[in-house]
């Protein structure tokens, strides 16, 4: 083992050690050599990297690992080809997510590294990584030699001291507008770096200067609040501000050093006795800043009738005032700029509207003699607010007009910024602030105000001729949040002015830019647009707004209930789109919160662990109709594949509901799966010639058994079975799927789940008569192959309940709770809670805001909540069309208290109504899980989805 203490790379006394490397990798150019360097310092080894290539006498190419990669050998000869080159560098080891798994790999295939690397191979490692080597790679580690790469006590010290002052530093240059993460700042790793150098510093008994301790309080409590941890940043931030706020010349007093483990990240604490300098006044304002930041968060974890969200906006409150007077104090009217608006966004929260009035005012002094347009756009949008709370509407219309100039002149001379940072930051560096530009709308001359009043553009980005100059086609700002705020403002204040179809105009377009980071602010966009379209008697486009925005608020935890839709995961709300495109990657769909509650949750569990087994090659899932099941699959079993892979292969859920023309649906579906395993399929396989994308069910079986072949398992889902009954009614159509579904049943590692209701599932029996089904033993109602979906028990319901109100922080009192599932248990049958009559009556509880046991009882009965449910679903249809859906949803119930089916013929014969008309209430009907659509030759039928609810239906009708 190489030893070298690091100092500078060129330094004398380090020459020799790096001079030895270089000689190492050239006397074994041709032959395979294993060597680890070890540094835990990035700074460090990019130094040495450079003098090793400096003085190598062999090329070295570089090889960088990505987090995902899964094994050593095989990216490298990925990397590489048949290439033997002199030599070869590898870096990112201690980057990759799941190291352990990598390092197993590697020394399985250790002896490839001898066959065919015949070159000197040099893998760069931390404390961390090598650890894992001696631990996991025993036999690939004892082949290596090791260069250690030790950094004085001095160097640790100083590089610790340059990263503290490089993030108060960028903290102080970007402002209240842009809150960067630790790692944007200090670089990636910079974290594991912090802990090492306190390590070797602790080993060592060496004391931290107090002024860097305090520094890195601040460093981890940023890391915290990146991480959620919010009550664990407030600590540290506190632990730093005391050091800031103490006066020049006193002296800590010094406790003994026992390595207390700082609360939630595991660093050593180190108390130091040295007298400390004065403090850096600009510091304790960040600090301040940062514990207002802190409380900020907190706040919005209330609902606004809570005590605790005003408490929290008073204590933020607090917090950005101090931080404000230490600026003035220190006569740096530019960081007050820089800071302000923080102020601005709380009393907003607070509805503080004097106070916020008068702040605005001053900031926008400001921020045009420091030329901050970002900032200036959001003095103005507080103005616009304060108006239209005090309905000064051509006033808020004005001020949201400049709002929406000065943002738009941004992108403009900014050359449409390309991310958040870029239209955030503007940065020009020294103390003036941001790039000044050329226009300001105080500037603009009482004569042409009316230019502003007479605004006709399509959107904020058209802005006003002889003032403005903006390109209509310009390109579209990617940082939408400011955007959408000021449009959204623009809009409100002309649906006050009566000018509706300018304010949708402007609504839409911030709904095209969707929202990124604030999606409070987009559900509210969204459910103006929606109240607008409705007033414009735009009903089929108010209701697909109401639906994106009730899906988005279901997807972010903001409803508890849903009503009669079903639940889905992140990736497969098609709704939640706009929003979640931004947010998630392609096939990362997540288990839906709403499945975490305890009922749920086990039934995923108990799915998965069958789906595992040997023993169940088929599962055949059953229930009521609204019992949850297909809500099950979407939202809870599928999701949870994704995210748990089973033994060493790739699980690939494929889901079927459409039945029409089940050969082409479920080629489709395979092909759309591709992307959801690290084995994708081969799409070309799947073309057949003389097919397109009609496939025959041998080129199905084909493809399922070579995904087999490559490692995968095929989960094939049919949901909603039921319906496949009544898509393929020829006897040859059905019995060419029981084939296919033979033949799958026979393929190794396949799984198939078929789901339906349980007063379908006698049809299933016409499989087991006209097909052998050997893998199952002819038995396809067999107790073990049946997985039953049930109605609640009433603690059940009761601890879903209290899981999705708390989840949505919609608090309701227990007395509450308790009789409502009294009530929902004395619906047949007696003793047990349907899941769907829960979730009608808990959304209208939550859309009446329904939290007390008074207000519950003073609301009518539960029967009074589920009649105003459907109430609220037909005014969606409009008020024209409110009586002809109400006769719709009679004549899907007959006297009898039954569902009958009927097509939209039956329909529209007892109806006076145009065919766009019918076709707009069934879609709406069908779209709020009200009634099914039974796709069948030769045209569909309709049907209400719930028994239960003929009965409050016909009483309405």
């Amino acid at each position: 083992m190489i030893k070298s203490p690091l100092l500078d790379p060129v330094a004398n006394h380090h020459r020799d050690t790096v001079e030895e490397l270089a000689w190492a990798i050239a006397a074994s150019e041709g032959q395979f050599l294993l060597m680890f360097a070890h540094c835990n310092y990035a700074k460090w080894r990019k130094r040495v990297v450079r003098r090793l290539h400096k003085i190598s006498s062999v090329p070295i190419r570089e090889v960088f690992l990505e987090p995902s990669a899964c094994t050593l050998y095989t990216t490298l000869r990925q990397e590489i080809g048949e290439e033997q080159p002199a030599a070869l560098m590898v870096f990112g080891l201690e980057s990759v997510t799941d190291l352990d798994e990598l390092l197993i790999a590697t020394n399985q295939v250790r002896e490839e590294f001898r066959k065919n690397f015949q070159f000197p191979l040099v893998l760069w490692i931390n404390d961390e990584v090598l650890c894992k080597l001696i631990r996991i790679t025993p036999d690939f580690h004892s082949w290596a030699t090791t260069v250690m790469f030790e950094i004085p006590t001095s160097s640790i010290i100083s590089n610790l001291q340059q990263k503290a002052k490089s993030l108060f530093s960028t903290v102080l240059e970007l402002g209240a507008s842009e809150i960067s993460p630790n790692d944007a700042i200090l670089g990636a790793g910079y974290s594991q770096e912090i802990k090492f150098a306190l390590r070797d510093l602790e080993s060592g008994n060496h004391e931290l200067p107090p002024e860097l301790l305090a520094s890195l309080n601040f460093v981890w409590g940023r890391e915290a609040y990146g991480l959620g941890k919010i009550d664990v940043a407030i600590t540290h931030y506190q632990k730093s501000l005391e050091f800031w706020q103490q006066k020049p010349g006193k002296q800590q007093s010094k406790p003994e050093n026992n390595g207390e483990i700082l609360p939630g990240l595991g660093l050593p604490t180190f108390i130091t006795s040295k007298s400390i300098t004065p403090p850096r006044r600009e510091r304790e304002a960040v600090l301040l800043f940062h514990l207002g930041l802190c409380y900020c968060d907190q706040a919005k974890q209330y609902r606004p009738g809570d005590p605790s969200y005003r408490e929290n906006w008073y204590k933020a409150k607090e917090y950005l005032e101090q931080c404000l007077v230490v600026f003035e104090q220190e006569q740096r009217p530019d960081l007050v700029a820089k800071f302000i608006n923080q102020l601005g966004e709380i009393l907003q929260s607070l509805e503080a509207w004097e106070d916020l009035e008068s702040l605005a005012k001053k900031s926008l002094a400001l921020h045009r003699s420091y030329s901050a347009p970002v900032q200036l756009a959001q003095d103005y949008g507080f103005l616009g607010t304060v108006a239209l709370q005090k309905s000064c509407w051509q006033e808020a219309y004005t001020n949201a007009l400049y709002a929406n100039v000065i943002i738009t002149k941004v992108t403009e001379e900014q050359g449409a910024a390309q991310d958040r940072e870029d239209l955030l930051a503007y940065p020009t560096g020294g103390r003036g602030g941001s790039k000044k530009l050329s226009y300001h709308p105080a500037s603009i001359q009482p004569q042409q105000q009316q230019q502003y009043l007479d605004y006709q553009e399509n959107s904020a980005l058209s802005c006003l001729n002889g003032i403005v100059k903006i390109d209509q086609d310009a390109e579209q700002i990617t940082n939408k949040s400011p955007v959408g705020r000021y449009l959204l403002l623009l809009a409100q204040a002309q649906q006050h002015l009566g000018q509706h179809s300018k304010a949708i105009r402007h609504l839409e377009r911030a709904r095209e830019l969707g929202i990124s980071d604030d999606s409070k602010l987009y559900l509210e966009i969204l459910e103006t647009l929606g109240t607008l379209y409705w007033q414009q008697k735009r009903y089929q486009a108010a209701f697909t707004v109401k639906q994106e925005r009730l899906a988005i608020a279901q997807e972010h935890g903001l409803l508890a209930f849903i009503g009669a839709g079903k639940l889905k995961s992140s990736q497969q709300n098609q709704l939640a789109q706009n929003y979640l495109a931004q947010t998630k990657s392609k096939g990362s769909a997540t288990v839906s919160q709403a499945m975490t509650a305890s009922h749920w949750q086990h039934k995923v569990q108990e799915l998965v662990q069958r789906i595992a087994s040997t023993q169940h090659k088929l599962t055949v899932i059953y229930g009521q109709a609204g019992v949850g099941k297909s809500s099950l699959l979407e939202a809870g079993l599928i999701p949870a594949l994704k995210q748990q892979p089973i033994g060493n292969r790739d699980i690939v859920p494929i889901r079927l509901k459409v039945y029409t023309d089940w050969e082409k649906e479920l080629g489709k579906r395979i092909l759309e799966s591709k992307g959801e395993s690290s084995s994708p399929l081969k799409v070309e396989s799947l073309k057949v010639e003389g097919y397109k994308n009609n496939l025959k069910t041998a080129n199905l079986l084909a493809q399922l058994q070579e995904n087999q072949r490559r490692n995968q398992t095929n989960i094939l889902i049919f949901d909603q079975f039921e319906e496949f009954f009544f898509a393929c009614r020829e006897p040859a159509e059905q019995k060419r799927f029981f084939e296919f579904f033979r033949d799958c049943l026979n393929i190794p590692y396949l799984k198939v789940i078929l789901c339906l209701r349980e007063d379908y599932l006698h049809l299933l029996l016409k499989c087991a008569r006209q097909v052998d089904l050997d893998a199952i033993n002819n038995d396809i109602l067999n107790k073990g192959i049946l997985y039953y979906v049930g109605n609640f028990s009433p603690d059940e319901a009761k601890s879903i309940i209290y899981t999705l109100t708390t989840r949505a922080k919609f608090y309701l009192e227990d007395a509450l709770v308790d009789e409502l599932v009294n009530d929902l248990a004395k619906t047949e049958p007696v003793g047990q809670v349907s899941p769907i009559e829960l979730q009608i009556v808990g959304v209208q509880l939550q859309t009446e805001q329904i939290t007390t046991l008074a207000a519950y009882r003073q609301s009518g009965s539960k029967e009074k909540l589920v009649e105003r449910y459907l109430e609220g679903v037909v005014s969606d249809c409009g008020s024209e069309n409110q009586n002809a859906a109400w006769k719709i949803l009679g004549l899907l119930t007959d006297k009898d208290g039954t569902r009958p089916f009927r097509t939209k013929d039956d329909l529209g014969a007892e109806l006076q109504l145009s065919t766009d008309n019918l076709d707009f209430i069934l879609e709406l009907l069908v779209k709020s899980g009200l009634v099914m659509k039974w796709q069948q030759e030769p045209e569909a039928q309709y049907q209400l989805i719930y028994d239960y609810l003929a009965e409050p239906i016909r009483r309405r009708c």
